[in-house]
């Protein structure tokens, strides 16, 4: 049976099907509470780039996390019950200076790793450490040269692990570059990556079309099977939150914070995570899952993806009679 690219590689705007599926997070809700499964990882606010649709421009850009705070966070998160891990930003994740010592911990510890970056540092990382990752995404944008050498070393990165499953995260912004995102698409096909998601702009995803970008593809006669079209344009005003203990993010500030939209959720947005969406210590990670059969005030969150994710663990969380009548 063929992969459902989007059920599998899209969280945002998505129906959670994953979560029917977590056995473990089933048990656990039904005597009240939320596991934290999935961790979203933010070693450090440095950064390579200046990217122009950067959701979090205006953070403290010195910022890293302690190897030996890491490490001890880390093994509370498992304690709780994490099975997996996107090692993200913040700023690169690739210029933590502890990053292929990141990876092997997670993997001894048993956590499933994905990982997002820009790609610029990717020929650097060890092929050892790079199979240690089930996925890797790859941001790219508008405003980048999708150039040979960034190709090259791009391919000598995916040839190096072809266990793990390469794709493109590609910001799509206000005046499409067409000529690029068909050259991100052809190396994708021709290096067997498992998709590329087109995504708008966040901060402009209403000026964004995706229409008239698969109309480009389609008369370039690029094939775009293995392009997800996500114009994020479809949005609520938050409510209660569960998603924020079932998938925390964790800043290198030590810091958790409700979901990987904080820096775009308010009015205005940040860019940056910011206290009104922090959780608390992430060295306090089992006190804040302890409360996870109450949920977190949205409400003052502007810009929700996630409402179908909040809806599931709200029914998960609740008494449901007449449960075989399926």
């Amino acid at each position: 049976m063929a992969v459902d690219i989007r059920a599998s590689f899209t969280a945002a705007d998505a129906v959670p099907i994953k979560t029917l599926l977590d056995r473990d997070l089933f048990t656990a809700t039904q005597h009240g509470r939320i596991l934290p499964l999935h961790l979203q990882f933010m070693p450090t606010n440095i950064c390579n780039r200046n990217c122009p649709f950067c959701s979090c421009a205006e953070r403290d850009k010195s910022q890293v996390m302690s190897w030996d705070t890491a490490k001890t966070v880390i093994d509370l998160a498992k304690s709780l019950g994490a099975k997996a891990v996107t090692i993200t930003g913040g700023g690169e994740p690739l210029c933590y200076p502890h990053f292929e010592e990141l990876v092997d911990y997670f993997f001894q510890t048993g956590i499933k790793i994905g990982l997002v970056t820009n790609g610029l540092l990717l020929h650097k990382v060890s092929a050892e450490t790079l199979q240690k990752v089930v996925w890797c995404r790859i941001s790219s944008g508008d405003d980048r040269a999708f150039d040979t050498k960034y190709q090259a070393r791009l391919e000598k990165a995916v040839w190096s692990a072809p266990n793990v499953d390469w794709a493109f995260s590609h910001v799509v912004g206000e005046q499409p570059n067409i000529p690029t995102i068909a050259r991100v698409v052809a190396f994708a096909n021709r290096n067997r990556f498992t998709h590329v998601r087109l995504v708008a702009d966040l901060f402009i995803p209403e000026a964004i079309g995706m229409s008239g970008v698969k109309s480009w593809l389609t008369q370039m006669k690029v094939d775009d099977s293995i392009v997800i079209y996500q114009p994020r344009n479809q949005y609520v005003r938050g409510g209660d939150c569960y998603i924020c203990y079932l998938k925390p993010v964790i800043g290198p500030d030590v810091k958790v914070y409700t979901c990987c939209g904080v820096q775009y959720a308010l009015d205005p947005p940040s860019r940056d995570m910011t206290e009104p969406l922090c959780l608390g210590s992430a060295l306090e990670l089992d006190k804040i899952i302890a409360r996870s059969n109450k949920p977190f005030d949205g409400s003052i969150c502007k810009k929700c993806y996630y409402t179908a994710y909040n809806q599931i663990l709200r029914t998960m969380l609740s008494e449901i009679k007449h449960a075989e009548f399926v």
